[in-house]
């Protein structure tokens, strides 16, 4: 039983939770001043948040498989194609997921005291979006997947937390300076569909990369990485107390070796490495983001 336990747990693409993880940190860090039942509203929350994100994977294992984007030869997650898991598993375990990720976000509900509207919007926005990225109205085939996961990865898990911790209120703080881990994460995922543009085009998927091409693809990948420095930069302008913010620049030259190196003559060694490479700048420069706003709050 722990054995098929494991595998689900795997099937979920655990590793990408830091993406939803950051900015619901950093919505705690910006209301961890506001009284109430903070700390067990955010537990549940985040757990809401999480497993959602996992129900999303999920969904996107399965009909990644069923529109053959995903096959033995090349594929970012073996759970069908190696047959780990029936297609049956993955979806049921899918819904079950989003089943219970409305079952904690209710119990957050519980702790706010009472529903609000505005963290109701989001999190079904975030379970539509979850469900419609490869499916549906299928935004990843699109070239819609960076815009959406921009706007889920950045503002939306972060406005969300920041909702439901503070009895419901909108924070444009939160929307600001979750920001940056949208354009990241969008970052990543352009990195992915960059290294993956020519199966894609294969199977039909028209994704930003397969959309712009390779040269302005890397373009764009080149600003998503450089341009949360930018937003940094003005948050401090907006808000000067969050000065220490600034200090973030010290990691930029890592950004600006991520951007540059796929430019060059090995570019397709680069591209290769791309994802990988992407991913580890995002944990290092939120890690660096959330430590910053953390002094700052103090």
């Amino acid at each position: 039983m722990f054995s098929k336990l494991g595998t689900y747990i795997t099937a979920c693409r655990y590793e990408t939770f830091t993406i939803s993880l950051f900015p619901a940190l950093l919505a705690y860090i910006l209301t961890e001043d506001v009284k109430g039942n903070t700390t067990a509203t955010f537990s549940f929350v985040l757990t809401a948040v999480l497993v959602l994100h996992a129900g999303a994977n999920l969904c996107n294992t399965y009909f990644d498989y069923k529109d053959k984007v995903d096959t033995k030869e090349h594929n970012n997650d073996p759970t069908l194609v190696e047959k780990i898991l029936t297609e049956d598993e993955v979806i049921n375990a899918g819904w079950v997921c989003f089943a219970f990720s409305m079952m904690f976000f209710g119990s957050g509900v519980v702790f706010m005291g009472r529903a609000h509207l505005i963290p109701y919007i989001l999190f079904f926005k975030g379970m539509f979006v979850g469900y419609n990225y490869s499916s549906g109205m299928r935004f990843k085939h699109n070239a819609l997947g960076e815009l959406v996961v921009y706007s889920i990865f950045g503002p939306t898990i972060s406005v969300f937390v920041s909702s439901c911790l503070n009895k419901g209120m909108f924070s444009w703080l939160a929307f600001v300076a979750a920001s940056p881990f949208g354009l990241l994460a969008a970052a990543v995922l352009l990195s992915n569909n960059i290294r993956d543009a020519g199966n894609d085009l294969k199977c039909g998927v028209h994704t930003l990369a397969n959309r712009l091409g390779l040269k302005k693809s890397l373009n764009v990948y080149a600003g998503l990485l450089i341009l949360p420095y930018l937003q940094v930069t003005g948050i401090v302008l907006m808000w000067e107390q969050y000065y220490p913010l600034l200090y973030l620049w010290v990691v930029a030259p890592f950004s600006l070796f991520c951007a540059v190196r796929p430019h060059r003559q090995d570019a397709t060694t680069a591209i290769a490495e791309m994802f990988s490479l992407t991913l580890s700048h995002y944990h290092l420069v939120g890690a660096v983001y959330l430590t910053l706003w953390t002094y700052c709050m103090q």
